[in-house]
């Protein structure tokens, strides 16, 4: 990698914090709460289709915590790392963080090269307007997440690595949705559970989609081995907050693949140092999630 930065110059990003993160995990746990409440208050379709939308959301920043506990940098403490990533995040999407990880780590070894085990997620970009919007539609309509979700269970293996589950992956996954089912009952609005499942099975779908297609697809060089060229960053904007990247730092994709080590929450400040000794000089770098839109439509 060619990238102006010294060892020295990168360590103080490498520092990380327990009170930051359990921010970002509390802070999610409370939107959810919140969404819920909301929903409980105001019973009309109309809130009910928000919440869908905010709680897809939610769900993906419990991904991106599953993603950054795995990684075994969001806490500095790393016992915190493994609990978390166990019982307050990957089981609600019904995944196991530890498998997910392994099968991640791959894909960061690989990024690059045509040996990247998720290459088959961004490869064929940039597509048609009418390809991307069939995509999009597919998961809208709950087609993408109904046949990954029959996969997971008839399957017996994990959906992203293709191998044999683990043991109580799903029980556990199970049982954490029974609890959150359980808590809505015991306030009175049972119901509302089936949004969480709605929001899994259509917008969650597509917001994996757009997050995919932000951090490699239509990039200036798939194959190429330097970060830059082959993984895109984003500032997250309104967007990314809501939906595609609701934790600090995870639009800034091309520094995490950079430097893995460094915490979440550090890599905007690392993505404004990069930018400044001019690392992104030959790159065209898009504003906004609308902007990633354009750069992957031909």
């Amino acid at each position: 990698m060619n990238i102006p930065l010294s060892k020295e110059e990168v360590k103080p990003f490498l520092q990380r914090s327990d009170a930051k993160a359990w921010w970002i995990v509390v802070s999610t746990w409370l939107g959810i709460m919140g969404i819920f409440t909301i929903a409980a208050l105001l019973p009309h379709w109309a809130i009910y289709i928000v919440a869908v939308f905010l709680l897809a959301g939610r769900q993906q920043a419990l991904a991106a915590i599953m993603h950054e506990t795995g990684h075994k940098t969001l806490f500095a403490t790393r016992a915190y790392n493994k609990f978390v990533c166990k019982w307050l995040s990957s089981p609600f999407l019904l995944m196991d963080g530890e498998t997910y990880i392994k099968s991640h780590m791959v894909h960061h070894r690989k990024a690059g090269t045509d040996q990247d085990p998720d290459l088959q997620n961004y490869k064929d970009y940039p597509v048609s307007k009418k390809s991307l919007v069939r995509k999009f539609s597919r998961d809208f309509l709950g087609l993408t997440g109904l046949k990954a979700n029959l996969y997971l269970f008839l399957s017996g293996r994990d959906l992203l690595s293709r191998k044999k589950r683990v043991n109580f992956q799903l029980t556990r996954g199970l049982f954490v949705n029974s609890v959150m089912f359980a808590i809505l009952w015991a306030f009175g609005v049972p119901q509302l559970y089936l949004l969480w499942i709605v929001a899994y099975l259509t917008v969650y779908m597509a917001i994996i989609r757009m997050r995919q297609i932000a951090e490699h697809a239509g990039v200036k060089d798939l194959y190429h081995l330097e970060p830059k060229y082959n993984t895109r960053s984003v500032p997250r904007g309104i967007l990314g907050l809501l939906f595609v990247s609701p934790t600090e730092g995870l639009s800034y994709h091309c520094e995490h693949h950079a430097f893995m080590a460094v915490p979440t929450y550090n890599l905007r400040a690392l993505h404004k140092l990069l930018k400044d000794r001019g690392y992104y000089d030959d790159v065209e770098l898009a504003s906004n999630y609308f902007g990633v839109l354009k750069q992957v439509v031909r």
